[in-house]
Order: structure tokens, then sequence, then C-alpha cells
């Protein structure tokens, strides 16, 4: 969406599959490579085999853009190869999405580096959908990024634990729907299908989140794309994380204005939190019994959606 809107046009979308990477070398050579997604850069699970080596290596004159990801390297050596193969390729840009991946590649890549907002927040304000009203919702990762304990707090707090992003196998389908579109809008070309396949099973992951989401007047997460879905929903939420985490340093350094988030570190951090959220009552937003008259001064106020727009 963020890049059709930059571009004027249906990207050519490619997975990690070396198959996928193989085409490439069909589209045209001065075309910008953007790296999209996958798992932070220096997972240990994908070590050298991480896509952005194996394009750096498979194109090394194409200019080739990581849009906003974390950065956290799983060892020394990792690190180490990261800069060395980013330093053979020369054409490499790098956008970081927060204040400790922004620092670790400007010491270390030798490339152009930026910090960004996470591309989610291209997809702007968010309608929730009709549901049931929910006092509170977790919204959690197993493996959350900081592990924090919370059952402490569901003990006191009690509500429904999810965790969105593991959808039903049916979201990720092809369906005849994506093959209709694509072939009214640019014929029976399978790369134009492959593309739209993708941009409508992203559409419907994000359906599905806002639709666990939409009920809840109250939500806790350690997820970042949870934050950010809540963010755009206007949901006033919770981000419990470690002290230091990433999770919370985007918050520090890019949407910690927002009246709509408040962070914990604990379960004791987490219940006072929630009495610090605002909440809304007859069209009327609050804050400590307080009417609120939200501050426009947000870092990014195209991005940032206030509690005053719903």
């Amino acid at each position: 969406m963020v890049l059709r809107e930059v571009t004027g046009r249906l990207p050519v979308l490619t997975s990690n599959a070396a198959q996928s990477i193989d085409e490439i070398k069909t589209t045209p050579g001065d075309a910008p490579i953007f790296i999209c997604g996958w798992t932070d850069f220096g997972d240990a699970q994908t070590g050298r085999d991480d896509v952005r080596y194996r394009l750096m290596w498979r194109y090394p004159d194409r200019t080739i853009i990581q849009m906003p990801q974390t950065i956290h390297f799983a060892n020394e050596s990792l690190k180490e190869y990261a800069k060395r193969t980013i330093g053979r390729h020369r054409n490499f840009f790098c956008m970081t999405r927060d204040g400790q991946s922004f620092e670790l590649a400007k010491a270390n890549f030798d490339c152009d580096v930026e910090a960004g907002p996470d591309t989610a927040f291209g997809m702007g304000p968010l309608k929730p959908f009709e549901a049931d009203p929910l006092r509170v919702l977790y919204v959690m990762q197993p493996l959350g990024e900081g592990e924090v304990d919370i059952a402490k707090a569901r003990a006191i707090v009690d509500g429904p634990l999810t965790n969105w992003i593991n959808g039903p196998n049916s979201l990720s389908r092809m369906r005849k729907s994506s093959v209709v579109k694509s072939a009214l809008r640019h014929g029976f070309s399978r790369t134009a299908m492959i593309a739209q396949h993708r941009q409508d099973v992203a559409a419907r992951y994000v359906d599905y989140g806002v639709k666990i989401l939409s009920g809840a007047q109250r939500i806790i997460t350690n997820h970042l794309h949870g934050h950010i879905l809540c963010l755009l929903l206007n949901k006033p939420h919770i981000a419990v994380a470690r002290d230091g985490s990433n999770l919370h340093d985007v918050i520090g350094s890019q949407t910690g204005d927002s009246p709509l988030v408040e962070k914990a570190t604990n379960a004791s951090e987490l219940l006072a939190a929630m009495s610090r959220l605002p909440y809304e009552m007859g069209g009327t937003w609050y804050k400590s019994s307080k009417p609120m008259n939200p501050s426009p001064a947000i870092p990014a106020p195209d991005l940032m959606p206030q509690p005053s727009i719903v």
C-alpha cells in the first residue's frame, strides 16, 4: 500500500523462496528492491540465510532498501557478517524503526541509515468493526519480547488472552476474488495475480486483527504491531515489556506522546497504568475523570491518530 502510493503502481511482490528471489532478474535493472517484513535483521534462526544477504549477493548492482525494521544480532559473528556483506554491496540503504536499531546500524553499517515509523502506519486510521463490548483484552505473543509475567495482573483484572497474528489457514489461501481483480486490472499476468493475492492476504490479516480488537475498551499487549493497531483504532492500551525493550524504545522515540498508550514492565506497573488510560463516555474522552483535549503535537501527526478523531 505504501509503495503503491509512492510509486503510483503495484509493486512486484516476492517471497523469500529461492525461485521468487531468482525471478527478480526479470524486473527492470534500475528498479529498487524493497525489503519489508520478515524477521528482525540479525535473527539467529535465519542466520546467514537471511533474505537480505541473499538479495545482496544475488543482485550486487541493484539498489536494495530495507524498510523500517528492528536490528538485533544474535551474536558478534552475525553482526560482522552483516557488516562485510553490506560493505561489499555498496548500494544498500537501511531504515530502522527504533532508536537502538538506528544507533547499531549507524555504528556498524557502511551505508545510508535513516530512522522511520513502521510501515504498518501507512494503513492510516482504521475503523473498528461492530463488536460486543469487552472490558479488557490481552493480546500477547507466546514468547513476548520481554517475557513479562502477567499472571498476577490477569488474576486481578481478568480478560481473554489472544495472539491475533496466528490467524486461521483460510486467510492465506488463494481466492477467486483475487484472480478476478487481477485479471480486470492487469490481465492474466502470473506476477500481477500473485501480487494481488498477497495484497489481499495482508488485508485479510489486518481485518482479522481489527475484529479481535474492536470490542475491547482496554488492551494489554507485548506486540509491536498490536501497539500500532491500537493507535490506528484509537484504542487505549498498555505496552508491557522489559526495560530497554524494542517495543518501549519505539514508544519512547516515536509514539509516546499519544495519550492512548502507557508502558509497564511488570504486573504491578500494568495495574497502575490501567488506571491512567483514557476512556470514552458519551462521545467525550476522559483521563483521571477529567475531559481531555489531546495535544496535536505528536512526532508524526499524519500517522498517530488521537482519541479526538473518533
